[in-house]
């Protein structure tokens, strides 16, 4: 288990996944590490969930992936919010001057640190062991992060874990944090998902494993408009987060009272 939370357990998962996914020959993303991270416990649930069940966060890692390939060149500073067990410091390739601050439970980063001893990152690498539900926001500032330049933020599987009002406060402190031009990316499910027969499995493994969803956004583009951001949301199965995978009916994107799992993403064009 990465750390002693349940919330460290979803990072080995997530890492399971990556590697399953890593053994493919039409592969999604390439994590040589991935297996490793996800130790047993990753492995014992992967082995109950099929890859019908989970595509949708293989799909969310490359969509995410190719995110910050798009827009890191010209960004010299990238916040992992959540960082988890992903190894993007080490297996994507950075423009030169990149620095990337990783930023999650000590827990994890530290059992992510004994596996990757001795592999080099591709960039210039922080790492920050911390509560994000605390104010974080000084310690990266602390450690470099530059807040009159912009920055490219990655906040990937974890705001439906949090409460509406923590999920206001991260959002808010990002925010506060980057300069205009910056870019966000994350992703976030609607009340339906809580609710709709077509998600209750899921969401009755995820309350059972002790990391239920509570965190939703029924309107993530006015939310960051709200604060400056100008959002595009998609979901797995759309053109652009498809990769030839997709194989469940695709709802479309703004369909009211149906669930969805958007990913968002979002340029800060105001203070």
């Amino acid at each position: 288990m990465a750390g002693g939370t349940d919330l460290g357990r979803t990072a080995c998962w997530a890492a399971a996944v990556r590697a399953r996914e890593s053994g493919r020959e039409d592969r999604l993303l390439d994590d040589p590490w991935a297996a490793a991270l996800a130790g047993e416990e990753g492995s014992a649930w992967l082995a109950d969930h099929g890859e019908d069940t989970t595509i949708v966060m293989a799909i969310r890692a490359r969509f995410f992936d190719d995110f910050l390939r798009r827009h890191a060149p010209g960004v010299h500073q990238v916040i992992l919010l959540a960082a988890g067990l992903d190894t993007r410091s080490f297996r994507l390739s950075w423009p030169e001057n990149t620095t990337v601050f990783e930023l999650d439970q000590p827990e994890v980063l530290d059992r992510k640190e004994r596996v990757l001893v001795g592999v080099k990152p591709v960039c210039s690498r922080h790492v920050v062991g911390v509560d994000l539900t605390g104010d974080w926001t000084g310690r990266l500032v602390d450690i470099g992060f530059d807040v009159s330049m912009p920055s490219l933020w990655l906040l990937e599987g974890f705001l439906f874990y949090l409460t509406p009002t923590d999920i206001d406060r991260m959002i808010d402190r990002v925010t506060d944090l980057a300069a205009v031009g910056s870019r966000m990316g994350f992703d976030i499910i609607n009340g339906a998902m809580l609710t709709s027969s077509w998600t209750r499995a899921w969401v009755a493994m995820q309350e059972a494993s002790g990391a239920p969803w509570i965190g939703t956004l029924d309107d993530p583009a006015q939310f960051l408009a709200d604060r400056g951001w100008q959002a595009a949301l998609t979901q797995a199965g759309e053109a652009d987060a498809d990769y030839g995978r997709w194989r469940l009916p695709i709802l479309p994107v703004l369909a009211p009272d149906l669930p969805h799992d958007w990913f968002v993403t979002a340029r800060r064009t105001s203070r």
